[in-house]
């Protein structure tokens, strides 16, 4: 089979006798999109989503004791005091209620 787009050929494609189809082409790199790719800050509140929301005085003592390698703090804002989910996971709910059920068959009351 051949792939043709205004009398270009893009690839070819082959199938075998067990039905395994093949593409025969290359691929093209796009270099000019290059320029367009962008990090983040790597700031204490990265890390510590990155992390799954850890305390910010442990991620601090990470870096500063120097107890792992390659985390670095290249921006020195100070961290959002309100982390959506760490409050949510502190939230208290209330206790289940409890449930009272008897463990054998349903018995008649007995006269007086």
């Amino acid at each position: 089979m051949f792939f043709i787009c205004g009398n270009t050929l893009l690839f070819t494609a082959t199938i075998n006798n067990n039905n395994a189809a093949f593409l025969d082409g290359s691929t093209v790199s796009c270099v000019e999109l290059g320029h367009f790719s962008a990090t983040f800050p790597l700031d204490l509140n990265l890390w510590h989503r990155r992390l799954a929301h850890h305390h910010y005085a442990d991620v601090k003592k990470l870096t500063q004791g120097n107890l792992v390698t390659g985390m670095t703090l290249e921006s020195k804002s100070t961290p959002d005091p309100i982390c959506e989910p760490c409050l949510s996971g502190k939230n208290v709910c209330q206790p289940i209620p409890f449930i009272f059920s008897s463990l054998c068959s349903p018995s008649r009351p007995h006269p007086l």
